[in-house]
């Protein structure tokens, strides 16, 4: 245990003691494919040589700048021996040998073109595809790719120094299928022993390869000192796994595994974590995911989305990349549909496992079981167009009304369009009914509300070149009346709808409610505009600018329980803005204003500059009177070629309180990478801070780089990749 604990602190020091004089960078070499040319099943030989002798035994020997080539490979020396009643061909001092994907230098040699068998010693050798390099006492190589070495050391440093080395007994390599096998493994780092492995496997390339990835460090105030060892499966070329023993002193062993599939009509991923015996919790604690998706080609599809945990506080005390912490409810969704031409159908089980623990049961979502969903839309006779949306669900759930409830939503639209504008009348009539197992407020388990809905919509498109015709301007005007008339709905329970975040969007839905529960009573007209600014050769946009605000020509009494009754004679006005006309720079800038209370309602900003993938700043800012008003900054930037910086803090103004934080560095040579992060969180549950340190070390050519430092890295800055 001791040893474990100190491991971290004491890679840490070996990784700052090897990177820290290391800040001129030179360029990598590029790997090389390998091509195995159709040289026929007995190649010739051919010799080249400045001069040549025959013995009286029948042995020709060749020397000078002597060359021996037999189909794809190639021999170089300055003294050969060829026995042709045999066919045996020996050096005489030191030779170079090559072959597709395949170098090797030696002091001797001995090669049979019969068997294409070729031996050396005292050799070192080069892997141009991967690219990688080393020395052995001796190599064999086959005809076929395979080599075989004794007394070796491995690496894809190319300085004569290398950073790390991998040193065995024996190495084994398939040059055709590139993958490598070693045995009596030892492996340094900067001189410093890391580990002693009886076996490894490892890819020659960057294809998928079973075995064993580098470790991850971690440590946090939640787990104490963390070791990730993961373990990669590349069952076939469809299907793999990763299996990783995750030691956190704190708590003790945890399992976690994954598994992805992909068929010619599905694709799917199976996550499961599971903790025995969590020594801080005194009990096992579990997280499962299974993600599908088939698609049959004939329209219909199958969709699953199934989340599970064994407790309220797992997602936060042991979340990873794919059991994230900021989840408040996991979903567990399973579905058949049919998407066609002009009808759809959709048969769903849904619920949730409501993990927020600051959620009141009566709160928690109603579970659908099942839901039925169909809808239609078709054209007519006189250019109408008829649509058709109806619904059968049945709600359960842990405390409240349950029922089923039942929608039916026909309509009638005459589309109007030509170049230039839109006019669009509808008509719909939209009924829904209930049968509850208990009686609401007002003494009735079978409710049902009806309601006529009316409206039209309408717009023009102007648009206009710039004078030196490098650019298009639009302007696009937009009108909707609509009309709802007010329905009485308190006896109506509330299952799957609310009021969404009001937007430009939203100013232009003829309902204002999310959900079935609800038929929002309104007469009002919604108008708006938005401008464009677009490349004309390519149509990219640089500018996109909206400005709308509805009118309300009666009250609107319908509302959901808890939310207070909107008797404003207009909306907030809307405005959103994006930029994208600046090279490298783009923006995005959301505002809405009360007009009656002369005060601004919602406020967000965000602005970023990216010059390169690897080149990313962003800053944000989001505000809402009375819930929230909070900063957030993210960097991800090189410092040298070898260098990065990323970093991410979200602050909470409203609270004077860091949220989240997030510091890291980055260093990538030709041969090896280290990623080290410190990040501190606010728990949500007793808002305490965790505090975290992350390290991994990526030994290029024998362990794939883990993938948790990156995806944390690329989570928290927007639009940042770590390669460039």
């Amino acid at each position: 245990m001791t040893r474990q604990g100190r491991a971290p602190a004491t890679l840490l020091i070996t990784l700052l003691v090897a990177i820290v004089p290391a800040w001129a960078a030179k360029e990598c070499p590029r790997p090389q494919e390998v091509v195995y040319p159709d040289v026929g099943e007995d190649p010739k030989i051919d010799f080249t040589a400045d001069s040549a002798e025959v013995t009286p035994e029948g042995v020709s020997v060749f020397r000078g700048s002597v060359t021996v080539r037999q189909g794809f490979r190639e021999l170089e020396a300055g003294e050969v021996h060829y026995d042709s009643r045999t066919g045996h061909i020996s050096v005489d001092g030191r030779a170079t040998f090559r072959e597709p994907g395949l170098e090797i230098s030696a002091e001797d040699a001995d090669f049979d073109p019969a068997t294409g068998q070729a031996e050396f010693f005292d050799s070192t050798f080069a892997l141009p595809a991967r690219p990688a390099r080393g020395r052995a006492d001796r190599v064999t190589a086959s005809g076929k790719g395979r080599v075989s070495l004794e007394d070796v050391r491995y690496t894809t440093c190319m300085d004569d120094d290398p950073d790390w080395e991998l040193k065995a007994e024996t190495l084994d390599l398939d040059l055709r299928e590139s993958r490598g096998e070693a045995r009596k493994v030892r492996l340094g780092f900067q001189d410093v022993p890391l580990l002693y492995l009886p076996y490894i496997s490892f890819p020659l390339d960057d294809k998928r390869k079973s075995g064993f990835l580098l470790p991850e460090f971690r440590n946090s105030d939640r787990s104490g000192t963390e070791i990730f060892v993961p373990y990669y499966w590349n069952i076939a070329p469809n299907k793999d796994a990763t299996v990783t023993a995750r030691w956190m002193s704190e708590r003790g062993t945890q399992m976690l595994g994954e598994f992805r599939y992909l068929t010619q009509r599905s694709v799917g991923q199976f996550n499961m974590e599971y903790l025995p015996d969590d020594d801080r919790y005194d009990d096992d604690r579990r997280f499962t995911r299974w993600k599908h998706l088939t698609r049959y080609g004939n329209h219909w599809r199958t969709d699953v989305d199934i989340q599970e945990t064994s407790d309220r506080d797992y997602l936060e005390d042991l979340g990873t990349g794919v059991s994230v912490t900021s989840q408040t409810h996991l979903l567990r969704n399973a579905q058949v549909a049919y998407l066609g031409d002009q009808w759809d159908f959709v048969a769903r089980a849904r619920n949730y496992q409501t993990v927020d623990t600051g959620i009141a049961t009566e709160d928690k979502p109603a579970e659908a079981l099942p839901q039925l969903l169909v809808s239609g839309t078709w054209e007519g006779p006189l250019g109408l167009s008829y649509d058709l949306r109806s619904e059968i669900v049945n709600f359960a759930r842990d405390e409240g009304v349950e029922g089923a409830r039942m929608t039916l939503e026909p309509g009638v639209r005459l589309p109007v369009e030509g170049p230039g504008y839109f006019f669009i009348p509808s008509a719909a009539w939209r009924l829904t009914e209930y049968n509850l197992d208990e009686d609401t407020i007002r003494g009735n388990d079978t409710p049902s509300v009806e309601a006529p809905i009316f409206g039209v919509d309408a717009g023009l498109l102007f648009e206009r070149d710039s004078s030196t015709g490098k650019y298009v301007q639009t302007l696009q005007p937009r009108v909707l009346y609509a009309y709802i008339p007010r329905r009485r709905q308190d006896d109506i329970p509330i299952f799957d709808t609310g009021l969404p975040d009001f937007n430009y969007v939203q100013l232009f839905r003829q309902n204002r409610f999310v959900g079935g529960d609800r038929i929002g009573d309104t007469n009002q007209v919604s108008v708006g505009v938005t401008t464009r600014l677009l490349a004309a050769e390519t149509g990219r946009e640089f500018l996109r600018a909206t400005l709308g605000q509805a009118f309300y020509l009666s009250d609107r009494r319908v509302a959901v329980p808890g939310e207070p009754i909107d008797d404003d004679n207009e909306s907030d006005l809307v405005a959103e803005l994006g930029l994208d006309i600046f090279k490298n720079w783009n923006a995005d800038i959301g505002y809405q204003w009360d007009i009656d209370g002369q005060d601004t309602r919602l406020a967000e900003m965000r602005v970023q500059y990216r010059p390169a993938s690897n080149k990313v700043a962003n800053l944000s800012y989001r505000y809402r009177p009375g819930n929230l008003e909070q900063a957030s900054a993210s960097l991800g930037w090189p410092l040298t070629r070898q260098w990065s910086f990323v970093g991410s803090v979200d602050y909470s103004l409203r609270d004077e309180t860091t949220l989240d934080q997030m510091a890291g560095l980055q260093y990538e040579s030709c041969c090896w990478a280290v990623r080290m992060a410190y990040s501190r969180q606010i728990s949500n549950r007793d808002g305490s801070k965790d505090t975290a340190f992350m390290l991994q070390l990526d030994l290029k050519g024998l362990a794939g780089l883990g993938a948790d430092a990156r995806k944390r890295f690329e989570r928290d800055i927007l639009g940042y990749s770590v390669y460039e």
